[in-house]
């Protein structure tokens, strides 16, 4: 004859503290808002970054938005490292 073993069975072997899993699931809340600041705020610069490199390229090659330089900072930012300079 089988066994299946039920929610009822376990019950002795494991405890269910609330408080003590609301205080976790608290602390993992915080723990994830914090984690999700620092990558919006990562991205963010990363963003302003791209953007400084982007219009100091344009500035370099005359000022204007041709598209040449569109396609080279679309090839640049896609496919290689940028180097603004090249």
């Amino acid at each position: 004859m089988t066994y299946t073993a039920d929610h009822k069975n376990f019950a002795l072997y494991a405890s269910y503290d609330v408080p003590k899993r609301n205080a976790i699931m608290n602390s993992v809340g915080s723990l994830r808002r914090t984690f999700s600041a620092l990558l919006e705020a990562m991205d963010e610069s990363r963003l302003r970054h791209a953007e400084r490199v982007i219009s100091r390229y344009v500035a370099l090659r005359g000022s204007r938005m041709t598209d040449e330089v569109e396609r080279e900072i679309g090839r640049r930012l896609f496919f290689s490292d940028w180097k603004p300079r090249d």
